[in-house]
């Protein structure tokens, strides 16, 4: 950590010699770990000096009117296709900037170290951190904030306010022990970590008296969550149960949990949390056994479908979303028929589809070439699989139209229920004409609009066309504010 720390100063006594602006730009992609740790580094970057600079539209920034001399990118690489996006941006960077430093961080680099290491990029002024030390910075950084400055309010306060969205992001865990054979995750981030217990609960009490309402527990296999020590063991369950006696009203939504980590325990807590939205997203990657084997999965079809029908039967409302891998090497028309099938019996909310990519480093890419699926085929099958994630989706709304749900209101006039359903705020119309009596009462006529991050009640209402001609939002109509307990 020093190292880096003593780097960035470097760059701050350069610029401010030079009489130049001490800009930064940060830039991340990918999963919910690295929105977490990009505000993790612009909070870190600002103590060090840097004024930070929003780049999500990068190639509109005029370079003549706006000097950026250093540039952090927190990649990914998932798939092929993030990849070649980390390399689009990076050329992107150094077309336009081309005396800036850049800071090149995260699972891109941390499986293409060994190229960028070399010195024709560490001359053009890039400077490579893998995952092993931006864990080590990052985790680090708030031990030397509290020694430096006995203030361990003030580091709160600097990571809490990088929090860009309405909803705060916490990283609890890191690390991942399943090796599924088409994952290269586990050696980009091969590093094992579990935010302190004690931190956590903490950190929730912080991020609630800081405004936040709602709080995302994310992790790379949060079910995995261990904060163990000689006296007791503390694992996801045990933080749940924990979380949920906190003495805050906030609310929480879990990121991604495999269904290895699901049990009739972890279920209880769910099902009789006052805290915990009814929304999971459980990854089953395959419908066919076959497939799932192939992909070392660790349980059936028949085992996964169980664990979705105790939620539903436990957990009023419950949303449920999933993970589905089209063109697994092996996946036969059979198969892949199979899989179709099944996805019919699953009571789910959504489905996030993804192309099988070839990642070099896993098993599945050194699977037999005859197995693998051809590119065409992959992606017929993937555009019938969206659809099928459609009608799901719109399916669900259908059950809840004319219902009332809980919803928090975010910014532009939407909300999001604690299912998951998003939507556009009204309040009254005069197109609505279902139970009009009950629409034109006086709270509704003289409603006025509610900012954003408040908790109210509001109900579902149908609009005209599907689920993707509305870009996935229904008509939410205000009822009343909720009163925090």
């Amino acid at each position: 950590m020093d190292d880096f720390l003593n780097y960035l100063d470097s760059e701050i006594l350069k610029l401010k010699s030079n009489g130049s602006e001490a800009n930064c730009a940060v830039i991340s992609s990918g999963c919910k770990l690295n929105q977490f740790e990009a505000g993790q580094f612009e909070s870190l970057l600002k103590n060090r000096g840097f004024n930070i600079v929003d780049a999500s539209n990068i190639h509109k920034i005029d370079e003549r009117k706006m000097h950026i001399p250093l540039f952090l990118i927190n990649t990914c690489s998932v798939t092929e296709k993030a990849d070649n996006e980390t390399k689009r941006i990076l050329n992107r960077i150094k077309n336009k900037y081309p005396l800036s430093a850049i800071i090149l961080t995260g699972c891109f680099a941390q499986l293409n170290k060994k190229t960028y290491l070399k010195a024709e990029y560490s001359n053009s002024g890039i400077k490579l951190i893998d995952n092993v030390s931006k864990l080590n910075i990052l985790t680090n950084y708030n031990n030397y904030r509290h020694t430096t400055n006995n203030n361990i309010a003030d580091t709160k306060k600097t990571l809490i306010s990088a929090q860009k969205r309405i909803r705060a992001n916490l990283k609890i865990q890191e690390g991942c022990n399943i090796k599924c054979s088409f994952c290269i995750i586990p050696k980009a981030r091969p590093t094992h970590w579990s935010l302190n217990f004690n931190e956590v609960l903490s950190s929730i009490r912080e991020y609630y008296k800081a405004g936040f309402k709602e709080v995302i527990i994310s992790g790379m296999n949060i079910g995995s969550y261990n904060s163990s020590n000689t006296q007791s063991e503390k694992n996801f369950n045990s933080l749940l149960v924990a979380i949920e006696e906190l003495n805050v009203p906030v609310k929480i939504r879990i990121s991604s949990i495999d269904p290895i980590h699901f049990n009739d325990d972890l279920i209880n807590i769910l099902a009789n949390s006052k805290k915990i939205q009814n929304h999971f997203h459980i990854p089953l990657q395959s419908g066919s056994n076959k497939v799932l084997n192939a992909m070392k999965r660790n349980y059936t079809f028949e085992e996964y479908l169980a664990i979705i029908n105790k939620i539903n039967s436990k957990i009023k409302d419950a949303a449920i979303g999933t993970d589905i891998i089209s063109g697994f090497p092996g996946e036969t028309e059979e198969y892949f028929a199979e899989t179709l099938n099944n996805l019919n019996k699953l009571d789910i909310y959504y489905m996030h589809i993804f192309s099988y990519s070839d990642r070099k480093g896993t098993e599945a890419f050194l699977m037999n070439s005859k197995i693998k699926i051809n590119p065409k085929i992959i992606k017929q099958r993937t555009a019938i699989l969206r659809d099928v994630s459609l009608n799901k989706k719109d399916s669900f709304h259908k059950k809840f139209y004319g219902k009332t749900l809980s919803f928090l209101s975010l910014s532009n006039g939407q909300a999001i229920s604690s299912n998951y359903i998003k939507g556009n705020i009204i309040y009254g119309s005069d197109e609505i004409t279902a139970s009009q009596d009950y629409y034109e009462t006086d709270e509704i006529r003289h409603a006025q609009e509610i900012p954003p991050n408040t908790f109210f009640e509001g109900m579902l209402i149908e609009k005209d066309g599907s689920y993707e001609q509305n870009e996935g939002r229904c008509n939410v109509l205000f009822l009343k504010k909720i009163a925090e307990a």
